[in-house]
Formats: C-alpha cells, structure tokens, sequence
C-alpha cells in the first residue's frame, strides 16, 4: 500500500542492522529457528493504530532526522522509532524479563564523575555501545557532561506508561539520561483535550544525541511524542536514514 516506505531500503535495513537473525523474502520475515513473520500485512492504520499494533514495515512509516540536520519540532504524529513491532523485538532480546535477564550486563556509567552502574543488554553488543557513548560523555567539557549525571537507568521489564506495550527499557535496550532535564509530551498534554496540540520542549543538546546516533541509538526527541531524556538501539532507523 502507499505508506510511503522504501520497500528495498527498509528491507536491507533491517538485515544490515541485525545479520545472520532472519532473512526476507517477498513478504515474509524467517528466522533462523525458521518461525516467521508477515512483513507487511497491507492494513491501514492511524496514528494509533500504528503504535498498538504496527507489522514489521510500519516500523519504517517516519524517517528519523539525525542531530545532524539540527533542532527540529516534530510535526503532528511524527513519531519515527516510537512505532514497535512487539512480537519482533521479543524474537530478538527475548519474550519475558528472565529471558531478557539473561544477557543483562552492568555499564560503568560516567566513572570518572562518580556515577552509577547501568544494566542493559548484551546483545548486539549494546553494553559496550553504551560504554563508549559514557567514555565520549565524561571527556566533553562539564557543560555537557551535566547532561550525563544522575541517569534514569536502563533495563527495566515494564509497559510503557498508560499503555499495555512493553517498554523498549524491558529489552535491555534502552537508556534514559539526566531525568533533572528530561521533557515528557505526556507532562505538557492538554489534560482537558487530548487531542490539542502538544508544545515542543526539549533541554538536551544535540551533542548528546550524536553520541549516542555514533553507537547505533536514536533518541525520543525527534519524536511529537518526545521523550527527551530516552534514547534506544535502534541502528535499523539509522541505516534505513542512509539508504533513503
């Protein structure tokens, strides 16, 4: 259907993001255990449809803009990353919190400001990616590494607020920073009308977001439902940003 998804592109995306997992051919996802998945089941959905029950290549509906393209508001809905196949990302990381727990390591966050330890997965190497973001944080002048300190955390198996969806934070693969300069769209929602629009806030610099961008993680605010302080693994969106 007219989604406006790059087929091919989002495709090779998603093989190049997590090789040797699965393999896509026409319209059918296979794993290697040989359990498979519809790529695309040509349903309309809206906004929130798209959240609540998204296939595999909705995920790729919004094209997500790197902090090299600057301080962006999002438009209306714009979302890209916030849409999630569920069903795919348990396939990955594992489909409950001891499966998960499984692979969890600890990250020395920030060591040298005296921060905390952090637990995110090890899969695809997401603990070391973390690391080398914190590495390249502590190193920035303390203007900018404020933006690191008192971090939200990572693994966490839960839904996402308000909702029934897991939170990527249950995979492992995700990670909230300084929550003292977090925004939340659901903070500064119109609490009479739901539909009004949300004003955009945000008080992370785009320097952070690089960092993160470097090791694979995209961050929710290029969101319209932003999420400042939450940036997670998501290299597909990125490489999907490099192919279009």
């Amino acid at each position: 259907m007219g989604d406006g998804v790059d087929q091919p592109a989002a495709k090779a995306a998603l093989l190049k993001a997590y090789p040797g997992l699965f393999t896509i051919s026409g319209n059918v996802l296979t794993w290697t255990d040989g359990t498979t998945m519809v790529w695309n089941d040509d349903k309309a959905r809206d906004a929130d449809a798209l959240l609540e029950s998204p296939d595999i290549e909705d995920m790729f509906r919004y094209v997500y803009p790197r902090a090299a393209e600057g301080a962006l508001v999002p438009a209306e809905d714009f979302d890209p990353g916030r849409i999630r196949n569920e069903p795919f990302f348990e396939k990955l990381y594992g489909a409950s919190a001891a499966e998960v727990g499984k692979h969890i390591a600890n990250v020395k966050w920030l060591p040298k400001l005296g921060e905390k330890t952090v637990q995110v997965t090890r899969i695809f190497g997401i603990n070391d990616r973390l690391g080398k973001v914190s590495a390249a944080l502590e190193a920035m002048p303390a203007e900018l590494s404020r933006y690191g300190l008192k971090p939200g955390g990572g693994f966490v198996w839960r839904p996402i607020a308000g909702t029934d969806r897991l939170s990527v934070h249950s995979f492992g693969a995700a990670f909230d920073i300084n929550v003292g300069f977090s925004d939340y769209w659901y903070n500064n929602r119109n609490k009479t009308n739901p539909k009004a629009h949300i004003p955009f806030k945000n008080r992370i610099p785009l320097e952070i977001v690089e960092l993160f961008e470097k090791n694979g993680f995209i961050w929710g605010g290029r969101w319209y439902h932003y999420d400042t302080m939450h940036f997670e693994y998501r290299p597909e969106l990125l490489l999907y940003k490099e192919s279009g």
